[in-house]
């Protein structure tokens, strides 16, 4: 199942899937014996239903009842709905979706009055309309009857659009009828608590997928009460001024509701994607997370599996494997880095992303040369829906964006420059022993453009980052920090990418190359100095084909070419007797490799519940040492019952050295590949209220992964000399992930996520296992956000994380040729860091109007100001040692201006 966006969600419809449009609506009758108790019931009562491809509702459930015979009612009520089905690519499709009824008693009569007519409650979901006891425009009958809406000519023209963002809102209802003479022209803002009367006439219509309607046959002219009802929106109200014989246009916004009950999840036939632990995050619910700055990618620290990083600067350690075993995808290819210095914010704009597929394990068979998770995110195409943008700034960086339709196309136009290498030595502590000094420093860029071509889609996207950084240490000999104790880095990429995807029929067809120039560089002090550049070239190319129901075939080829440079100059090599030799060590090495692959993922509906996910990934390394491989790989998933998935999955992974290990200058080129086995089994479990419980257990095995060895080997030049690396090491990792999540349905939503897990290594088969440096027993997190009245919303995220693994220092011995003092080491990560422990803050205040909003936020780091332990350094004769804190409390305080 895929998730769709909500119906009169920010994102307009990019032409593939159309919501389904309610035709007519109904009402149902509260009950005379209901009514006559002294407490009668009232309340909301929440539905789930399916509307199926004939726009008939099916399936219909209570998810929150209000009273036996009050429930029945709404089901008998909802039932009789019709809705012009939802469209996928032009075919109809099923949806689900939830309904709010409020239901209240009628008023009591007055006293020595007619008894007023007994009102209907409304059906069509009105949340916040409070006034279940007014009579239903559409529903009502009139002596006059209703005016046809296919009869007499135009008299109101309009457009519904939602406040703030201007974006159109299909399916809304519009009523027409007749005004009071007393009232005043513009917006209704008083609530009316007397019953209505029965109106003489009325006209009704309902909005396009444009958002725009017409109201024909209203009688004469003068003033006309225009109501206009929309799921997950504000009832709004207007007063016009209609005259005789003429025709008037109008443009109405309708505010969104905090608590949108909309959500529509697609039933697709054919191939799929099913990963034990795939997890999805949307851009709705990545916006309200506390402790991101609203940063998509950073999200995705919070989900189970994933190692807390030194000083949150952003490595990505999956399920105890390091940073440089796993991958992250962006529009189908690699990108080096997803994080700017620090991890402060990512190298991509999250705004324009559509999703972001977490998988930390068992990963589909188009992913390869990687032996930990996968992080695949999806960017947006630019709205169509008119010309929208923002400006977004807070203490660390301002962003900027730009959108809007270009022809049958659209364009996206977004940057970002931070200005935190001015602020953040403000928040840093005078006894830190850090001098910032450049630090830190980064830009974005992302151009996207996106045009429909012979039945596709045609993309093109440029995109890059750029990061500058200069820190200088202080340690514990020293009064003041020394250039001498400097670390630097600079790290950029840029790159290019076309894509081209059809759809036609049971078919899918992709087509994208993608070129990448990257630059990495980092020196300290004056003793080492490390460039690297790298051009990057990679093509895939796909097929996918539906076999039924049930069943799918999805083929694809894969190349990845590599061309790097690396220069580095060293500090002179020592000589016995305690000297040197002179001058320094200057190396440049230039290289190529190459990863062609092909891969094949088949999507087999054993029965209606039982599917089975076989696939392979084959392909063969240029470099290290050139060599095939052939990756097997099966996933299942097995619906227990209507919302018990059981999933599980086992396969064979690949993932070559880094570079500088197989080189012939600095590594050893004889180095062969690194294999993982992964295995994990999953249980998903959905509840009402849009909570989901999904737990998954993992064991993990590596082989022949690469590490030091000071062996002696002779070297291709004939010479002896030390190994350097050799493919011996072994690794084992097991756990439990849970994760606990209300979805974004309501006024709440947030997680638990908790990881209990164990990673080791021993660097050789006769040594003992020993925990990796990554390890961290338990990670938990939670997450909490509410939303509010008026516009605020709050929310809270707690981390509790065991400290890294470390070795200790025992003792010390004195080198008196060196002049130096050598450590002696206790058992090798026997001992851990203290845990870790923060709490994060985030409140929001909107304000919304006819064609913008702005939104203030204050976001808080670290509210207690915990100083967490993130490594130890030792005074010069290792007889004492202090700790280095991570990052104190960081406020910070922004604004973002939609349109």
């Amino acid at each position: 199942m895929l998730a769709a966006p909500p119906e009169g969600a920010s994102a307009a419809p990019t032409g593939e899937l159309r919501p389904p449009l309610l035709e007519n609506t109904t009402s149902l009758d509260y009950p005379a014996d209901l009514a006559g108790r002294p407490d009668p019931p009232a309340g909301d009562v929440i539905i789930e239903l399916t509307i199926g491809t004939d726009g008939v509702p099916k399936d219909l459930t209570v998810v929150q009842p209000l009273h036996p015979t009050l429930d029945q009612l709404a089901l008998e009520a909802v039932g009789r709905l019709r809705y012009t089905p939802a469209t996928l690519d032009g075919q109809p499709v099923e949806v689900v979706q939830r309904l709010t009824i409020p239901i209240a008693p009628p008023p009591p009569p007055e006293p020595e009055a007619e008894p007023a007519t007994e009102p209907a409650a409304e059906t069509e979901p009105e949340p916040d309309s409070g006034a279940a006891a007014e009579v239903d425009p559409d529903a009502a009958t009139t002596e006059g009857g209703d005016a046809d809406e296919q009869a007499g000519p135009v008299r109101i023209a309009g457009t519904v659009l939602e406040a703030g963002q201007r974006t159109p809102i299909p399916g809304a209802r519009v009523v027409a009828i007749p005004a009071a003479a007393d009232e005043d022209f513009g917006q209704v803002r008083k609530t009316r608590y007397d019953p209505p009367g029965i109106p003489a006439w009325q006209a009704s219509a309902t909005t396009d997928p444009e958002g725009n309607f017409e109201l024909r046959g209203i009688p004469g002219g003068g003033k006309i009460r225009v109501i206009v009802l929309a799921q997950g929106y504000e009832r709004i109200e207007f007063v016009e001024g209609l005259p005789a014989n003429e025709a008037i246009t109008v443009k109405y916004f309708a505010p969104r509701l905090e608590t949108n009950p909309y959500r529509t999840v697609v039933v697709t036939e054919g191939a799929g994607r099913e990963e034990v632990a795939r997890r999805t995050i949307t851009a709705d619910e990545i916006r309200v997370l506390p402790g991101t700055q609203g940063d998509a990618l950073k999200s995705i620290q919070n989900f189970p599996g994933v190692a807390r990083a030194p000083f949150g600067i952003g490595l990505l350690a999956i399920r105890g494997t390091g940073p440089n075993d796993s991958a992250v995808y962006l529009g189908h290819h690699e990108i080096p880095t997803l994080f700017h210095f620090g991890g402060l914010t990512s190298v991509f704009n999250g705004d324009i992303l559509d999703k972001i597929d977490f998988v930390p394990g068992n990963f589909d068979s188009r992913y390869g040369d990687a032996i930990g998770g996968i992080i695949d995110v999806t960017p947006r195409a630019g709205r169509r829906d008119g010309y929208h943008g923002y400006i977004d700034s807070d203490v660390f960086d301002t962003g900027v964006l730009v959108e809007g339709p270009v022809g049958k196309g659209s364009f996206a136009l977004s940057g970002r420059r931070s200005y935190i290498d001015v602020l953040l030595p403000a928040f840093i502590p005078d006894d830190a022993g850090l001098d910032l000094t450049i630090a830190p420093r980064y830009y974005d860029y992302q151009t996207l453009f996106d045009y429909p071509l012979a039945g596709g889609t045609f993309t093109a996207r440029i995109f890059g980052s750029d990061d500058r950084t200069k820190v200088v240490a202080a340690n514990p000999n020293e009064v003041e920090p020394d250039e001498r104790d400097a670390f630097e880095t600079a790290q950029f990429f840029h790159r290019f990418d076309l894509a081209y995807e059809k759809k036609s029929g049971p078919w899918r067809f992709l087509v994208t190359p993608s070129y990448r120039l990257e630059y990495i560089q980092f020196g300290i002090g004056q003793f080492f100095d490390f460039d690297l550049r790298t051009h990057n070239v990679s093509l895939r190319s796909e097929v996918e084909r539906t076999l039924g129901r049930r069943s799918g075939l999805r083929v694809g080829t894969e190349y990845v070419g590599t061309w790097f440079q690396v220069d580095v100059e060293a500090p002179p090599i020592p000589t016995g007797g305690g000297g040197s030799s002179s001058g320094s060590l200057t190396t440049t090495v230039k290289s190529a490799a190459a990863v062609p692959a092909v891969y094949s993922t088949a999507t087999l509906g054993v029965t209606d519940t039982f599917t089975l996910f076989p696939g392979v990934r084959m392909g063969y390394y240029t470099r290290p040492d050139p060599t095939s491989f052939v990756d097997p790989r099966m996933n299942f998933a097995w619906q227990l019952a209507d919302r018990t998935l059981l999933k599980g999955g086992t396969g064979i992974y690949t993932q070559s050295p880094q570079a500088v290990e197989y080189s012939s200058e600095f590594g050893n080129p004889r180095l062969g590949v690194q294999r993982g086995l992964q295995n994990s089994v999953g249980v998903s479990q959905q509840f009402e209220y849009g909570i989901n419980l999904d737990g998954t257990a993992f064991f993990n095995y590596i082989w022949d992964q690469s590490t030091g060895s000071s062996e002696l080997v002779r070297r291709e030049d004939g010479s002896i000399g030390p190994e350097v690396f050799a493919n011996t090491q072994q690794g084992r990792t097991y756990g439990l992930e849970v994760l606990l999540r209300k979805q974004l349905t309501g006024r709440f939503f947030g997680w638990l996520a908790y990881t209990l897990s164990r990673s080791e290594r021993r660097a050789t088969p006769e040594d003992d296992w020993e925990l990796f440096g990554f390890d961290q027993t338990h990670i938990l997190t939670l997450i909490g956000v509410v939303k509010l009245p008026k516009g605020w919303q709050a929310g809270a995220r707690f981390r509790l994380v065991s400290g890294n693994p470390m070795t200790p220092v025992v003792g010390a011995v004195y080198d008196g040729a060196g002049g130096f003092y050598v450590p002696l080491n206790g058992v090798t990560n026997s001992d851990r860091m203290p845990a870790f422990h923060q709490l994060d803050l985030r409140v929001d205040k909107q304000w919304t109007w006819k064609r913008a909003s702005l939104t203030l936020y204050l976001d808080v780091q670290n509210v207690y100001n915990r100083q967490n332990t993130e490594f130890l350094i030792y005074s010069f004769d290792y007889s004492d040692r202090r700790p280095v804190a991570g990052l104190p409390i960081i406020p910070s305080l922004g604004l973002k201006l939609e349109f």
